[in-house]
């Protein structure tokens, strides 16, 4: 009796267990395909983190957080993530007029703190919740997210653009503070000609290679409501930070001989 009992429920183990697939199947096809919405991903609400009247922010960063305290009375706004509706919208022109006022420049000091806060060697303003077409990227130290990456001069764009871009192309392993835990395998233009105002509000122009370009050319992107997840050719180039720590068990050559060969912060002549 307790046999034939047992055999009634396995059918319907079976199709719970189906159910279940199939929903976690449509969940990442939504996730990682371009033509479909992206889905909001949850995360704790910095601004809830208090210690003793100082607010501490608790960063979901690669390699498993970090937590800083600010000063009394400073505040840093918390990050949006991928999915979030007005990150992912195209952001409004900034008036030159504006640039020079007080309110503004207190915004691109913000910004600047944030940028080191959240130990990003760039950031644009929509990730912090500042709805407006500027962003700042340089690197002075070791970054721990992108350990072989070279200093480079810290400077602020705003409305910026790409005027030019070359032919020739190279390969990064990408992350995003707005899409923490996740590296891709991206593909961009190796050079570029660009032009906006800088922190004062005077045109720039500049000739940008290197990782610098391939900084510009990732901060531009969040201006226009792109992130680097749909940049990426292959979803096999989409990675969890777990496995990029754990390079060394990797098949030769997998899966491509350039993602393989390359370090976080380098840039790769090869797919």
């Amino acid at each position: 009796i307790m046999l034939i009992s047992s055999l009634k429920i396995i059918p319907r183990i079976c199709i719970v267990v189906v159910f279940l697939a199939s929903a976690v199947s449509n969940s990442v096809a939504k996730a990682f395909n371009p033509a479909v919405a992206f889905c909001p991903l949850s995360f704790p609400d910095n601004n809830k983190l208090k210690e003793n009247n100082k607010q501490t922010h608790r960063i979901m960063s690669m390699k498993g957080g970090a937590t800083e305290k600010l000063d009394d009375g400073e505040e840093i706004p918390r990050l949006y993530y991928l999915g979030n509706e007005k990150l992912m919208n195209k952001q409004t022109l900034v008036s030159a007029e504006d640039v020079t006022n007080d309110t503004f420049q207190k915004q691109l000091t913000m910004l600047r703190k944030a940028m080191k806060q959240y130990d990003g060697i760039g950031i644009a303003a929509p990730q912090v919740g500042w709805w407006t077409r500027v962003f700042c990227f340089g690197i002075n130290d070791n970054n721990p997210r992108y350990s072989a990456a070279k200093p480079i001069p810290f400077t602020y764009w705003i409305n910026p653009e790409i005027t030019w871009f070359s032919d020739e192309t190279n390969w990064m392993w990408e992350g995003c503070l707005s899409v923490p835990g996740l590296r891709g395998w991206v593909e961009r233009p190796a050079e570029i000609m660009i032009r906006g105002l800088d922190e004062h509000g005077a045109p720039q122009e500049e000739r940008l290679d290197g990782l610098s370009a391939r900084i510009f050319q990732h901060e531009l992107d969040h201006l226009d409501g792109i992130l680097f997840p749909q940049r990426v050719s292959d979803t096999k180039f989409l990675f969890p930070q777990a496995s990029i720590d754990t390079k060394d068990g990797w098949a030769k050559d997998w899966p491509s001989p350039g993602s393989y060969k390359t370090l976080l912060g380098e840039l790769s002549d090869i797919k």
